[in-house]
């Protein structure tokens, strides 16, 4: 049973932003992009910025995981600052977890969710272009 409630728990946090870890520990929120912004980008690249508080301390072992639509998408790290590449067009969505250095979450983001938009290739701007 006790299994089955982590489960559940760790599903919640996943799906509803709830943080995890004791009151007092670091809280991580993203700061960009923001909450149902249009990211315009025909490479499919997104910036994250996230913000710790009270700030990790690196030489912790702390790191910051970022997710795409539930899947790790940038190799764990301690910065602040995450580029993701090839976003795919459409909706998705965003959290950020903060990881101590045996893998295990102390925090987690709310969600954030966010359009990439693509020019078609389709558009008649490129068909003239093309030609």
């Amino acid at each position: 049973m006790t299994h089955l409630l982590k489960h559940v728990a760790a599903t919640m946090i996943l799906l509803f932003g709830f943080a995890c870890g004791p009151a007092g520990a670091a809280q991580i929120a993203i700061l960009a992009p923001a909450q149902q912004d249009t990211i315009h980008d025909n490479s499919g690249t997104l910036t994250v910025e996230v913000k710790v508080e009270p700030p990790i301390e690196p030489r912790d072992g702390t790191s910051i995981r970022i997710l795409l639509d539930g899947k790790s998408a940038a190799p764990d790290s301690p910065g602040m600052s995450f580029t993701l590449q090839g976003v795919e067009r459409g909706e998705h969505w965003l959290q950020a977890l903060l990881i101590d250095r045996q893998g295990q979450t102390l925090s987690v983001s709310g969600t954030v969710q966010f359009t990439m938009w693509q020019a078609s290739k389709n558009s008649p701007a490129r068909k003239k272009k093309a030609q």
